[in-house]
């Protein structure tokens, strides 16, 4: 099969889970024996794939990026001020480039990523005449606590127009259901982990005042969705119950001022190090280093995060909001609001080792059956039913 795939970004240029989604996607397709073009925004560097059959296709220069302040009128600071022409612009290029390409040999099916590259391929499918899939991996709802609505309706429109739609969860596939896709065209994949990448105690190497002492970590986007404000006051409760505590939140985002305010005026700004954002190898060792991984998210699509940590052989403790809360059975839950369930959570895990040596013991055996193979499989599945959809409806016409 070939496979026009659309996103915008690939490693070593990733951002968050978007970007490992579509590498472990891409190379599983790959070993399949599949052919797959990524395009993507220019970034203005090399692109390499490592994989003879996967290329990798700048369509043009762009500031497009899944992650941005955006006011509602528009206007952003980081990424330009004009980011929906740019979408728009950037759908218009891609189309051109997946024609092009389409004319030296066809693709079977068009595959684009979340709301940035909707537009993208919804031209490119129209332009070479294939099914288009849309993976959705979070919605507006998930991404802005005052969602706007110019994005919801990008994607009211992406899901309308797909011939078939893949969720990362079933609280995704809900999300698209009340944006009125056809319940029959969506399709739920969960996500997945290489675990063999996190297996090996990579280490870290901590100064002689933290190393210790108990270590909690937050990795994550600093927004209101990853509920890094919930951590905070969370870490409050425990150290007043338990001083040797150290709290890592690794990450960047709008809202690091405020939490280190916020640590200033809990008290406890002494017990939580802001280590910024941390490189692929430096994440390994400090879910290695660490005695338990909280991911407090307020709304989380899936969380590939939580999967890396419990590779680590960490124990994990996610929110009930959260994609990854309906595939693992050894992580322990907790409400993103009930501050006094987190602390006591983080605190069993902490005072009390029979209970962390039996959540680890328990990992494998959820992460054996969450493999990017399987995600592959699934995924070349759902390329056939859109191939079947696809001509169902050009029949109909």
């Amino acid at each position: 099969m070939r496979i026009a795939m659309l996103g915008w970004e690939f490693p070593p240029f990733v951002s968050g889970g978007l970007g490992v989604h579509c590498y472990e996607l891409t190379h599983q397709l790959a070993k399949m024996g599949h052919k797959v073009d990524f395009f993507m925004p220019g970034c203005g560097q090399e692109l390499k794939s490592g994989n003879e059959n996967i290329r990798l296709l700048a369509v043009e220069r762009s500031y497009l990026n899944p992650y941005f302040s955006i006011s509602k009128k528009g206007k952003i600071a980081t990424y330009g001020k004009d980011l929906l022409n740019a979408v728009k612009a950037y759908g218009k290029a891609a189309s051109k480039m997946v024609e092009k390409e389409n004319v030296l040999k066809k693709y079977d099916v068009v595959h684009c990523h979340d709301w940035l590259t909707a537009k993208a391929g919804k031209f490119s499918a129209g332009a070479v005449g294939a099914p288009l899939v849309q993976t959705i991996h979070s919605t507006e709802y998930d991404r802005a606590s005052s969602p706007w609505e110019v994005i919801l309706g990008v994607e009211r429109e992406a899901v309308k127009e797909a011939d078939l739609i893949i969720a990362v969860s079933r609280r995704t596939a809900m999300r698209v259901k009340e944006m009125g896709a056809d319940e029959k065209k969506i399709k739920i994949i969960y996500n997945a982990v290489d675990a063999s990448k996190y297996a090996h105690k990579h280490g870290h190497e901590f100064s002689s005042s933290v190393r210790e002492k108990k270590k909690v970590l937050f990795l994550g986007r600093l927004t209101e969705q990853k509920g890094p404000v919930q951590f905070l006051h969370a870490a409050k409760k425990v150290l007043d119950k338990k001083k040797d505590v150290i709290f890592f939140v690794a990450g960047t985002g709008e809202m690091l001022p405020l939490l280190i305010n916020l640590s200033i005026e809990l008290g406890i700004k002494d017990n939580v190090k802001f280590l910024g954002f941390l490189p692929d190898n430096d994440q390994k060792k400090i879910y290695s280093a660490c005695d338990v991984y909280v991911m407090p998210s307020t709304s989380e699509p899936f969380g590939i995060v939580a999967l890396e940590a419990m590779a680590a052989g960490t124990p994990v403790i996610i929110s009930k909001s959260s994609g990854v809360s309906e595939v693992v059975k050894s992580a322990l839950r907790v409400d993103f609001w009930d501050i006094d369930g987190m602390a006591q959570k983080i605190l069993g895990v902490l005072v009390y080792p029979p209970l962390g040596r039996a959540m680890t013991e328990m990992e494998p055996n959820d992460l054996m059956h969450l493999t990017w193979e399987k995600t592959a499989k699934e995924t070349l599945k759902a390329y056939n039913d859109a191939l079947s959809l696809y001509s169902e409806k050009k029949n109909r016409k």
